[in-house]
C-alpha cells in the first residue's frame, strides 16, 4: 500500500476484486451450512447478510472498474463504506455468549470493574475468526460501579491491570497459553485430577525478562479544559507506565503549560521475548490534572501513547532516534479537552546497565531545582519573537455575577509571557483602550505546527482590588498573525480600462446601424430608475435585459446573494473581532451552543515577527516606533456617523399567521435609537418589497451593531418577531475595503444612477494613495491617469441635466477605484455598489432561517460634508391598462350535441374569457345556436383592466382574501389570458370544449388563415417566434383551442379568430369601447346563416334546410328513379296498342 502512489489504486483494485469473490463465496458456502439448531432469527439474519453480501459485490463490481487516479478519493470513501457494512454485518445481535466481568474488592465491597466482551476473546482454530483480544496480554483500565461511574467522577482511572484472557472450547483448552509472552514456568496446583491433562497453571514464574528505562519528554500542553473559575487551569501530568507512576511539575494559571521536562523511569522490567516487545510495547497513559489548593487535584483529561522502542543491540540515531514531538488529543469523557505535545522513547538496558543508554543532560535551571529538561535534540529549536497586540475596544460585555462590568482589562498570554492593556475607565461611556499597542517578547519554536496558542483573558477590576475573570478566548493559530514584509520588487507596468470602452464603442455602431427598430426599443432615460438598475443586475432575472432592452449604458449594482462580510472576510483585514467565552467550561457545555457561552467581544489584533526585524520597516519616512506594524491604524476616539439604511425586500419568511402568511414590517435598532415602520406592514406577504430608507444618526464605538428585524404586525396582542440580522458597522467602517458607501461602476451627477458619496471619486482617490503613502494620481492627456506606475484610460467628459458636456477627470478616477485592486502593495477590491442577501434568524429557534432580506448600508462621518438625499427605492407603482380583446369568428369547433328530430350532430358555440387572477371577472360572448360545422361567428368584444408592473412582468391584484380580511392583500401573477369555448345546453351544465392560455409577454404569433392555424403553434411554442402585446400593443390571427383526449394527449377541439388591443389607461378614456356589442364602438352583428334559427321560431324553414342539406343525393335519386319508372309503366301500357296497329296494318 505504503511503497508508491499508483499501488493505492490497484490496492483498493485488488480489495474490492476479493469483496466480489468473497460475496459469491459466502453465498455458495451458507447453502451447504446444516440448518439444524437455527432459530427463525438466525435464519432471517442470514437472508439479510447474503442480500446485503450479494448487493455489495454487485456495487463493489462496478466501482471496481472506475478506479483511477483521479476518482481515488472518492472509491477509496466507497471501500470504507463496505468495510463499515461488513462490520455491522459481522456483530451478532443477540449475544449467545454472556460477557466477562472483572471486579476489583475491597473488604468484600466492589470497588471497580471492567467489562469485556466475550467475543473479543473468543478463540477459534481459525486465526482469522479469533476474537481481536484472544491470547494476547492487554491493558485493562477498571472503572467505578453504578451511577458513580457516570459524569466526572467516573472519568479517572481507578486501577490498571494487565490481563491475559483466552475463552474457548474445551477440547481446545491446550492452546490457553499459547499467544503468552516467551520465557516462562508453569507452577501447577499439587493435586491433579486424573481426567484433566491440562488445567491452568497457579502462576507462572518468568525466567526471561527485559530491563528497559522510559524517557518521557513532557514538552507542553495547549487548550486545555478550563479547570477552575478564573478560566484557568493549574495543570500537572501523570505519567503511568507498566507498575510505574510519575508526575511533572505544576505550573500554575495556564491554559498552555509548557513543562519542557523529562521523566526518567528507570529498572521498568518488561516479560517476553524483546522481539515480540518490540513490536507490540505496552501502551503508557497520561492523565492531566488541575492542581486545587484545597482537596484532591481535579481530573483534566487523558491520552494514550505508545513508545519507540530501541533494543539494546540497535543504534541510536536516525531516522528513529531521537524521537520527535508529537500531539496525542485529550479526551475528557467523549469531549476533547486540550493537546498534549510530548515524545516517549523505551531504552532496553543491557549487560553494561545504564552506561550503555544515551547520556542524559543534567538541570540546567538552577530555580527549578533538580527538574531535567527536554534534551536538546527533541526539545524545539526556539527562536526569540516579538508579539505586538493592538488594543482597540471591548463590545457586549454579559454582567457578570449579577454586577456590570465597568473597568475591564485585556490580559494577554502566550508560553508563559504577556502584557496586559490599559485599563478602561468607564466601560459605558467610552469601551475603546487609551493606549492602542503594545507588545512583548517570547521564545517560541521555529516550527509554526509547535507554536502554542495565544490566550486572551478578560477581567474586571471590582472594589478592593479584585479581579474577576469575564471571559477568555484562546487564539489556537498564530500564522495568520504573522508579519510578512511587503514586496517592493513587484512592479507592473500595464493599462486598464481600455477593454470596457472598446466595448462600449461597438455596442453605439451597432445602435445606429440597426436604425429604427433599435431606435423603438431603445428605453428613455427618464423611465429608468434604481429598480430598472437592480433587475438587470439579478441574475435570476436575465431576461428583464431583453424585455426592458437595456443596453450597457445601463450601469449595474453587484447583487450578493449573501452577506457583504463572507465576500470579504468579516471585515478583518486589520481589525479583528474574537469572541469572549465564559470563564469556567462546565462539563454539560458540550451540549450547550457555543453561542450561550459568549459574554462579549473584544476587538483589536496580533502581529508577530522575528527579532531582529530589518532596519528597512524602521527607517521608513512617517513610521512611528509606538505604533509598531500597526502604521497608519485610524485613532479609537469617539466618531459621529450618519448610518443610512436601506432595505430592498425580504423573501421566503417564515409565516408567523394561522393562515400559513405574515404581515411583516422593518425595525431597525442602532444603540439607543429604534425606527419601527409599523404603519406601513404589508399584508400577508411573505416575500415581501419594502423599498424603504432609514437614516438614524449613531456614535461608534457605543454603537455599532445594527440591528435589522423584520416584525409580524397584529391587530391583537404584541407583533411577534420573524426574524433579525445584526450588522457590525465599526469593522465596515474602518475597513481598508472602504465598506462606508459602495463604489459605482459609472459617475453620473443626474438621473437614476447619481453619485450617492459625499466625496467624489477623485477625492477619495486622492485620500487613498495619501493614506497608503505613494503619490497622488497624475491625470494626462488623452483620457489617462498615472497611479502607483499603472496607466489607466477612461472617459474624461460628462452630461449635466441640460445634456452639456463638461470635462472631468472623475470617470478616470472611478475607474482607478474599479481596478484598484491591481494596485501594487496596497491594492486591494473595494466595495462596489451593491446589494446584500443577509439571513434572518430568531433567537428562539436557533440555527435555522426564518428567511433572507435584501439590503445594503451608506455610513457617512458627520464631521465631513453632508451627504445628498437618500436613493428613491420605494416600490414601483403598477401602471394601469386595458386590454381589448375582440372575438371574430371560430372554426372547426368539435361537435357535441345530437339533435333529437334528425341525429344531427351539432354544437351551440359561445366563448369565455378572463385574466388570470381575476377569474370572477370572466365575460362570456352570446351563442351561436345550432351551429353544423364548427363555424361561429361573434364580432364580441371583451375589456379587461388590469395593473401591471413592466419591470417584473406580473400583474398586481389587491383584493381582500375573505369577508373577515382586515385589509386588502397584493398578489402578483403572470399576465395570461385564457380563452375557452363552450357549448351551452339549455337544461344542464354546459360542456366544455377546449381552451388556449397566452402569455401576454410572449405568445406565438395568430395564423393568418383559418387553414394555416393548427395544434403545431402549441406543441412546438418554444421553436416558434413569439410576440409580446406590450411591444405590439394590436394582434389578429387566428388560434387553436386545445383539450386533453382519454389518453392525457392534446387534440385540437376548434380555431378562433380574436383580435388583442392593449391601450393605457389614458388611452382607454379617451377613445373608450363597449363591451359585447355596445355603444361606444359598436361592432357589427354578425351575419349567422339561418340554421342557426330555433325550430320553434321558423319550423318549416329548418325542416326545409335538414331535409335538403342531409338528404339532397337520396331525394334526387329517388325522383331519378320515380321518372325511370313512370317512363317504363308508359312503355309497358303503350307497347301492346302500338304492336297490334303494326301487326294489322293500320
Amino acid at each position: 500500500w505504503g511503497e508508491q502512489k499508483t499501488d493505492k489504486v490497484t490496492f483498493v483494485f485488488h480489495a474490492l476484486y476479493f469483496l466480489v469473490i468473497s460475496s459469491r463465496f459466502v453465498t455458495l458456502a451458507n447453502k451447504d451450512v446444516n440448518q439444524a439448531g437455527r432459530t427463525k432469527l438466525d435464519r432471517e439474519r442470514l437472508k439479510s447478510c447474503m442480500r446485503e453480501m450479494d448487493s455489495m459485490g454487485q456495487q463493489a463490481k462496478q466501482i471496481r472498474t472506475q478506479v483511477k487516479k483521479n476518482t481515488f478519493r472518492d472509491k477509496l470513501k466507497l471501500a470504507q463504506n463496505f468495510l463499515q457494512r461488513l462490520r455491522f454485518l459481522a456483530d451478532e445481535p443477540q449475544h449467545s455468549i454472556p460477557d466477562v466481568f472483572v471486579w476489583m474488592m475491597s473488604n468484600n465491597k466492589r470497588v471497580a470493574y471492567a467489562r469485556i466482551p466475550s467475543k473479543d476473546i473468543l478463540y477459534s482454530i481459525v486465526d482469522e475468526e479469533t476474537g481481536k483480544d484472544c491470547g494476547k496480554v492487554k491493558a485493562v483500565f477498571l472503572k467505578l460501579p453504578g451511577k458513580k461511574g457516570f459524569g466526572p467522577a467516573g472519568w479517572t482511572v481507578q486501577a490498571k491491570l494487565e490481563l491475559y484472557l483466552w475463552l474457548g472450547l474445551n477440547k481446545q483448552r491446550k492452546d490457553f497459553l499459547s499467544g503468552l509472552p516467551n520465557g516462562f514456568e508453569e507452577i501447577k496446583a499439587a493435586k491433579m485430577s486424573p481426567c484433566l491433562h491440562s488445567v491452568p497453571p497457579v502462576s507462572l514464574i518468568y525466567n526471561m525478562k527485559q530491563v528497559f528505562q522510559l524517557r518521557a519528554h513532557m514538552y507542553q500542553a495547549r487548550s486545555l479544559f478550563a479547570a477552575d473559575s478564573s478560566g484557568l487551569s493549574d495543570p500537572f501530568a501523570r505519567v503511568f507506565f507498566s507498575t510505574h507512576s510519575q508526575v511533572t511539575e505544576v505550573l500554575s494559571e495556564t491554559l498552555c503549560p509548557t513543562w519542557d521536562q523529562l521523566l526518567v523511569f528507570d529498572d521498568v522490567e518488561l516479560f517476553g521475548e524483546a522481539s515480540e516487545l518490540r513490536d507490540d510495547p505496552p501502551i503508557i497513559v497520561v492523565e492531566i490534572f488541575d492542581q486545587d489548593t484545597v482537596g484532591k487535584a481535579e481530573f483534566i483529561g487523558r491520552t494514550f501513547a505508545k513508545p519507540t522502542i530501541k533494543m539494546c543491540d540497535e543504534h541510536y540515531g536516525p531516522p528513529r532516534f531521537p524521537p520527535q514531538l508529537e500531539y496525542y488529543q485529550i479526551y475528557r469523557g467523549n469531549c476533547t479537552a486540550g493537546e498534549l505535545l510530548a515524545a516517549f522513547e523505551l531504552l532496553q538496558i543491557g549487560q553494561g546497565g545504564r552506561a550503555d543508554l544515551p547520556p542524559l543532560e543534567g538541570p540546567t535551571d538552577s530555580e527549578r531545582g533538580p527538574i531535567l529538561p527536554v534534551p536538546l535534540g527533541i526539545r524545539p529549536i526556539l527562536s526569540r519573537y516579538r508579539i505586538e497586540v493592538l488594543f482597540w475596544g471591548l463590545r457586549d460585555l454579559k454582567r457578570i455575577n449579577l454586577a456590570q462590568v465597568d473597568r475591564p482589562r485585556v490580559d494577554i498570554e502566550c508560553a508563559g509571557r504577556g502584557v496586559q492593556s490599559a485599563l478602561i475607565q468607564n466601560y459605558k461611556k467610552n469601551p475603546n483602550f487609551s493606549t492602542l499597542v503594545k507588545w512583548f517578547e517570547v521564545d517560541l519554536p521555529e516550527n509554526e505546527l509547535l507554536h502554542p496558542p495565544l490566550n486572551i483573558r478578560v477581567v474586571d477590576c471590582r472594589a478592593f482590588g479584585r479581579y474577576i475573570l469575564v471571559g477568555s478566548h484562546a487564539v489556537t493559530s498564530l500564522r495568520r498573525f504573522i508579519y510578512s514584509a511587503p514586496d517592493k520588487t513587484s512592479n507592473n507596468w500595464a493599462t486598464a480600462g481600455t477593454e470596457e470602452e472598446g466595448d462600449k464603442e461597438k455596442k453605439k455602431k451597432k445602435k445606429k446601424k440597426k436604425g429604427g427598430v433599435e431606435e423603438e426599443e431603445e428605453t428613455d432615460e427618464s423611465v429608468l430608475d434604481w429598480w430598472s438598475k437592480y433587475f438587470a443586475s439579478i441574475e435570476t432575472l436575465k431576461e428583464q435585459r431583453h424585455i426592458l432592452s437595456l443596453d450597457v449604458f445601463l450601469c449595474l449594482v453587484q447583487v450578493y446573494n449573501k452577506e457583504l462580510e463572507t465576500e470579504y472576510g468579516n471585515f478583518e483585514d486589520w481589525l479583528h473581532t474574537f469572541n469572549l467565552y465564559r470563564g469556567k467550561a462546565g462539563d454539560d457545555d458540550e451540549h450547550a451552543l457555543d453561542d450561550d457561552r459568549i459574554v462579549g467581544r473584544f476587538k483589536g489584533s496580533l502581529c508577530m515577527y522575528k527579532l531582529p526585524l530589518s532596519e528597512e520597516i524602521t527607517r521608513e519616512a512617517g513610521f512611528d516606533p509606538n505604533m509598531g506594524m500597526f502604521q497608519s491604524i485610524p485613532h479609537n476616539d469617539p466618531i459621529n456617523v450618519l448610518v443610512r439604511v436601506y432595505v430592498v425586500r425580504a423573501t421566503d419568511l417564515h409565516p408567523a399567521d394561522i393562515n400559513g402568511k405574515a404581515d411583516p414590517y422593518v425595525v431597525i435598532k442602532l444603540g439607543k435609537s429604534e425606527v419601527k415602520d409599523k404603519e406601513n406592514y404589508i399584508s400577508k406577504q411573505l416575500n415581501p418589497v419594502f423599498g424603504k430608507s432609514f437614516d438614524i444618526e449613531a456614535t461608534f464605538p457605543m454603537e455599532s451593531m445594527l440591528t435589522v428585524s423584520v416584525y409580524d404586525w397584529d391587530l391583537v396582542g404584541t407583533d411577534d418577531l420573524i426574524g433579525e440580522t445584526k450588522i457590525d458597522l465599526e469593522n465596515r467602517f474602518y475597513s481598508k475595503y472602504r465598506a462606508t458607501c459602495g463604489i459605482s461602476s459609472n459617475y453620473s451627477v443626474h438621473g437614476y444612477n447619481v453619485w450617492r458619496d459625499p466625496m467624489k471619486p477623485s477625492q477619495i482617490l486622492a485620500k487613498l494613495c495619501k493614506d497608503g503613502k505613494i503619490d497622488v494620481p497624475h491625470y494626462g492627456p488623452g483620457g489617462k491617469v498615472k497611479v502607483a506606475s499603472r496607466i489607466f484610460q477612461g472617459q474624461t467628459e460628462i452630461e449635466d441635466e441640460n445634456g452639456l458636456k463638461k470635462q472631468t477627470e472623475e470617470h478616470l478616477a472611478l475607474t482607478v477605484l474599479n481596478h484598484w485592486e491591481e494596485i501594487p502593495r496596497l491594492g486591494c477590491k473595494l466595495v462596489p455598489e451593491h446589494v446584500e442577501t443577509r439571513p434572518l434568524l430568531n433567537p428562539d429557534k436557533p440555527g435555522i432561517e426564518q428567511g433572507r432580506i435584501e439590503m445594503w448600508v451608506d455610513m457617512f462621518p458627520m464631521d465631513m460634508p453632508a451627504p445628498g438625499p437618500a436613493i428613491d427605492i420605494s416600490p414601483r407603482k403598477p401602471k394601469r391598462y386595458e386590454l381589448r380583446v375582440i372575438i371574430w369568428n371560430t372554426d372547426e369547433v368539435i361537435l357535441e350535441d345530437d339533435d333529437y328530430f334528425t341525429g344531427e350532430k351539432s354544437s351551440d358555440i359561445f366563448v369565455r374569457g378572463w385574466l388570470k387572477g381575476q377569474q370572477e371577472d370572466k365575460q362570456d360572448t352570446d351563442v351561436h345556436y345550432h351551429s353544423l360545422t364548427g363555424e361561429g361567428n361573434f364580432n364580441w368584444r371583451f375589456v379587461f383592466p388590469f395593473d401591471y408592473l413592466m419591470a417584473e412582468e406580473k400583474i398586481v391584484i389587491s383584493k381582500k382574501e375573505s369577508m373577515f380580511s382586515w385589509d386588502e392583500t397584493e398578489y402578483k401573477i403572470p399576465p395570461r389570458l385564457t380563452l375557452q369555448v363552450w357549448d351551452a345546453d339549455h337544461f344542464s351544465a354546459d360542456d366544455f370544449l377546449g381552451a388556449i392560455e397566452l402569455d401576454l409577454n410572449r405568445f406565438p404569433r395568430g395564423a393568418k388563415t383559418a387553414k394555416q392555424c393548427s395544434l403545431d403553434m402549441i406543441r412546438n411554442e418554444q421553436e416558434l417566434p413569439t410576440i409580446s402585446i406590450f411591444k405590439q400593443k394590436r394582434v389578429k390571427g387566428w388560434w387553436p383551442f386545445v383539450a386533453r383526449d382519454e389518453n392525457d394527449e392534446m387534440e385540437l377541439t376548434g380555431k378562433v379568430e380574436a383580435e388583442l388591443h392593449l391601450v393605457t389607461a389614458e388611452e382607454a378614456e379617451k377613445s373608450p369601447v363597449g363591451l359585447g356589442r355596445n355603444e361606444p364602438d359598436p361592432l357589427e352583428k354578425p351575419n349567422r346563416p339561418d340554421t342557426s334559427l330555433m325550430w320553434f321560431l321558423s319550423p318549416l324553414k329548418s325542416i326545409r334546410y335538414f331535409i335538403w342539406h342531409n338528404y339532397r343525393w337520396l331525394i334526387l335519386k329517388v325522383l331519378g328513379l320515380i321518372l325511370l319508372l313512370l317512363m317504363l309503366g308508359l312503355f309497358l301500357y303503350s307497347i301492346p296498342g302500338y304492336l297490334v296497329k303494326k301487326m294489322l296494318g293500320a
